[in-house]
């Protein structure tokens, strides 16, 4: 860990290159409002580090982010689930950087219990633009008829269910944790979180076709991080429990 640390600080002290992400709003992941602009931020600031490249993060509603990190003034977006479409467009690293364990939250007023996506048929679902959600979910959607409604930020969700605005929201465990900090706690005794998750995803750093180079150079370093294993801990324990490298 000393070395890792000392290779981190003597990067930066001479690192000759800057490079932009896109990212959103998704804490305690990427969070704008935190000093090192979320856990997985850091970690991927960490492996370029590594390379005396410094990176800055710029945050913008997720749909945005995704189309804005194809363009030649960035070198990519973070961070993102995989689906095809997506590895059409973006290189994706090789290793998973969040393990996300997601889950249905409504009202306790609402007599709801979910045991397959076809439950959803008579409530109104609360979705975000530009987030990945799985076929099974959207072909569920088409097939029962599941009114949708659309957000532009994650943020807003919580709000939009306890203003009765939607019945059912999804969010992934940490981020609903993050989110519920700000609420009181008359409204937090009204929540409710399905005990079987929604889905399980994984997230991935994404590089755009115009600078292949820094896939490669990701994928090196974030092994050499992951290979100490205080590093590898530390994240687990403060941000996503995921794979062993």
């Amino acid at each position: 860990m000393k070395y890792i640390i000392f290779a981190l600080v003597f990067s930066l002290t001479t690192a000759a290159e800057t490079v932009h992400i896109t990212t959103g709003q998704w804490p305690p992941y990427v969070d704008r409002h935190r000093e090192d602009q979320g856990c997985t931020a850091q970690l991927i600031r960490d492996a370029f580090a590594l390379h005396g490249i410094r990176v800055r993060f710029v945050f913008m509603p997720w749909q945005r982010a995704y189309e804005e990190g194809k363009k030649t003034e960035f070198i990519g977006s973070a961070y993102w689930y995989y689906n095809e479409k997506r590895a059409s467009e973006y290189i994706y690293t090789s290793f998973p950087i969040t393990s996300e364990v997601s889950h249905f939250y409504h009202l306790d007023t609402l007599a709801f219990e979910f045991n397959s996506y076809a439950d959803l048929k008579p409530y109104r679902l609360l979705i975000n633009k530009g987030l990945t959600y799985p076929d099974l979910l959207w072909q569920a959607i088409k097939e029962h008829e599941i009114e949708v409604m659309e957000a532009t930020y994650t943020t807003k969700n919580l709000q939009f269910l306890l203003r009765r605005r939607t019945d059912i929201i999804i969010l992934d465990e940490q981020t609903e944790r993050e989110y519920a900090k700000a609420l009181p706690d008359s409204d937090l005794k009204r929540l409710v979180r399905q005990p079987k998750p929604a889905f399980f995803n994984q997230g991935f750093l994404l590089i755009n076709q115009h600078s292949e180079k820094y896939a490669r150079v990701f994928n090196q370093s974030v092994r050499k991080l992951m290979s100490d294993a205080t590093y590898q801990e530390k994240y687990k324990a403060n941000c996503s429990a995921i794979n062993d490298y």
